[in-house]
C-alpha cells in the first residue's frame, strides 16, 4: 500500500527539540514534530508516498511559509540561548518538506478551527477528502486543536470501512512533558498512539462476536495487530479454534463422538480445544499484546461457555450423559441470542431428536438408528397429534389409543424390510425401544416437534408456501419452542450442570 502522512499544523512558536522514540536508537533535532515524524516513518521514500499538512488561516501564516520574527517571538522565553540573528527568518515547514522531500508530493489543505458543529463538520469531511482508497495512512495531530485526535480517529475508522485504508500509526509529540537534559537540550517523547485504533478495532470485533456470532474480523485482526509482533503458539491455536467453533455452529456440525478430534467437524470439539488453549493462553502469555485485550477475551469466553453447560438423566440407578444433547441445546441458544433464525431451528429440530436417542441409548450419530428407528417414530405419533387438531378429509379420523397406535407402528416396522433384516435379538431389543417411545412420548413434546418441523420446513423452502410467517413471528416462536422444551426436559428428569 501507499504511504500517506496527514499532519495538523499548529501556531505555536515551534522551537528546536530532540524527538525521540522510546525503546529505538531514534533522535532527531528539528523545530517541527512533523519532520521527526517523516524521518522515523519514511527514512527511506518510495513512489506512491504523500504528505498533506492540514492548517487553518493562522497556521499557514505563522508557520507554513517562512517568514521573519516578530519581536515578541525574538523576547519569548522559548527562544532563550537561540536568538536568531539579525534579519535571520524563520523557517516554514513548507520550505522543510520541499527540502528534505522533493520527491514527495506535497499537498496544503486549508481547514476551520471547529468553533462550532458546521466547522467540525467540515474538518472531517476534509480530512476524509485527503484520504484515498487502500493507503496506509501515518496520523500526527501533535498541534491540532484538542478535538482533532478525536476527529482523526473518527474518520480513520470511516475510511477504513469505506476505503479499505490501513493505520500505520498515530503520533504525538509530548512536548509538554519533555526534559532539558545536560548541555542544555530538550528532549520529547513521539508517542505511537496506534493502539487507541487497535483497540477500537477489537471492541468492534469482539461487538461483532457477541452479537452476531462472527469471528472473522478477530481472527483478521489477531493476524494484522499481535501475530506479526510475536509468536504466541497457544493464543493463536485459541483464535483458530474460536473460528472452529463459529464455522461449525453455522455449518450445523452438531455430532460430536470422543474418538474423533477433529475440530472442523464437531462443535463440541471445536470448543473443548478453544477452551484449552484459552487457559494455557492466560497462564503462559499475558498480556496477548500492547492493546488491553484480555478483558475482551474474557467476555468472548463468557459468551461461549453454554458449551461448558452438562445434560444428564438418571435411568435405573445409571447416570446417562446426555453429551450431544447438551451440544444441541447450547447451539439453539447461542441462535437465538444471535439471533440466526433458520439455523435456530434446524438445531432445534435435530436436537429433538438427538434427546430421544440418547434418552433410549439409541446411537445418536448412526443415521439408520438416529431417522430409521427415532425419526421415524417421532414423525409417526407427530403426525397422529397433527390429525387430531387437524381432522383431514372432511371428515375427523378415528383417534386411536396409544396402545393402538403402538400396534400400528410396532407392525409397520415388522413388515419393514431393512428392519427385517435386522438380526432377531436387535430386532427384539429396538421394539421394546420403540414400545416405550410411543407410551411415553408426551403430547407437549409431539406438539413443540410438529411446529419446530413445519417451519424449518418453511425456512428451508426460502418462504415459497401459500401462508408464510413474517420473519419477526419465526423468531418468537423459536424462542417459544425452545423455551417449551426446555420445560419438558425438565419434566422429564433432565439435569442442568453448569
Amino acid at each position: 500500500m501507499n504511504r500517506h502522512f496527514i499532519t495538523v499544523l499548529g501556531t505555536s512558536l515551534y522551537t528546536d527539540c530532540i524527538y525521540e522514540v522510546e525503546g529505538t536508537d531514534f533522535g532527531y533535532r528539528t523545530p517541527f514534530v512533523q519532520m521527526a515524524v517523516l524521518r522515523y516513518i519514511m527514512p527511506v521514500c518510495s513512489e506512491g508516498d504523500r504528505i498533506t499538512v492540514l492548517l487553518t488561516e493562522k497556521a499557514e501564516e505563522m508557520n507554513w511559509r517562512t517568514r521573519a520574527y516578530t519581536e515578541a517571538e525574538r523576547r519569548h522565553p522559548a527562544m532563550k540561548n537561540m536568538q536568531p540573528a539579525a534579519g535571520e527568518q524563520k523557517t516554514g515547514l513548507r520550505e522543510l518538506l520541499k527540502r528534505e522531500y522533493p520527491d514527495i508530493p506535497i499537498e496544503s489543505v486549508r481547514i476551520k478551527e471547529g468553533r462550532n458543529k458546521a466547522e467540525t463538520d467540515e474538518i472531517f469531511e476534509a480530512i476524509y477528502g485527503v484520504i484515498r482508497s487502500e493507503e496506509t495512512v501515518y496520523f500526527d495531530f501533535t498541534h491540532g486543536l484538542r478535538n482533532l485526535p478525536m476527529q482523526a480517529l473518527t474518520v480513520i475508522h470511516y475510511a477504513k470501512v469505506l476505503k479499505d485504508i490501513q493505520v500505520g500509526g498515530m503520533y504525538y509529540g509530548a512536548f509538554e512533558l519533555g526534559e532539558r537534559r545536560e548541555g542544555g537540550e530538550y528532549y520529547v517523547n513521539l508517542l505511537d498512539m496506534s493502539a487507541c485504533s487497535t483497540i477500537l478495532d477489537w471492541t468492534s470485533a469482539a461487538e461483532s462476536f457477541i452479537k452476531g456470532g462472527s469471528s472473522n474480523q478477530l481472527k483478521d485482526l489477531y493476524k494484522e495487530t499481535v501475530k506479526p509482533r510475536k509468536e504466541q503458539k497457544n493464543t493463536t491455536q485459541m483464535i483458530n479454534r474460536l473460528c472452529d467453533l463459529t464455522s461449525c455452529l453455522n455449518t450445523g456440525r452438531g455430532k460430536y463422538d470422543k474418538n474423533d478430534t477433529n475440530e472442523k467437524k464437531s462443535i463440541q470439539t471445536a470448543y473443548d480445544k478453544f477452551h484449552d488453549y484459552y487457559e494455557k493462553m492466560c497462564e503462559d502469555e499475558q498480556p496477548v499484546s500492547d492493546a488491553p485485550l484480555l478483558r475482551l477475551l474474557d467476555h468472548i469466553r463468557g459468551d461461549v461457555n453454554i458449551f461448558d453447560r452438562k445434560y444428564w438423566i438418571e435411568k435405573e440407578g445409571r447416570r446417562i450423559e446426555l453429551e450431544n444433547t447438551a451440544t444441541g441445546m447450547a447451539a439453539v441458544q447461542w441462535a437465538i441470542d444471535k439471533n440466526l433464525t433458520q439455523q435456530g431451528f434446524t438445531a432445534l429440530e435435530e436436537t429433538i431428536k438427538t434427546w430421544l436417542c440418547e434418552s433410549y441409548e439409541i446411537p445418536a450419530g448412526d443415521k439408520e438408528e438416529r431417522d430409521g428407528i427415532v425419526g421415524r417414530t417421532l414423525k409417526f405419533m407427530a403426525n397422529q397429534q397433527i390429525r387430531k387438531i387437524h381432522p383431514s378429509g372432511g371428515s375427523k379420523e378415528e383417534e386411536l389409543s396409544r396402545g393402538a397406535l403402538k400396534d400400528r407402528l410396532l407392525a409397520e416396522f415388522l413388515m419393514d424390510p431393512g428392519f427385517e433384516k435386522r438380526e432377531s435379538e436387535e430386532k427384539e431389543r429396538y421394539l421394546k425401544k420403540i414400545e416405550k417411545m410411543v407410551m411415553n412420548l408426551s403430547e407437549e413434546l409431539l406438539d413443540v416437534s410438529s411446529a419446530v418441523s413445519d417451519q424449518r420446513n418453511s425456512l428451508n423452502h426460502f418462504g415459497f408456501q401459500m401462508h408464510p410467517a413474517g420473519y419477526d413471528k419465526l423468531q418468537k416462536n423459536l424462542v417459544k419452542r425452545f423455551e417449551e422444551l426446555q420445560e419438558i426436559m425438565k419434566q422429564d428428569g433432565v439435569h442442568i450442570t453448569f
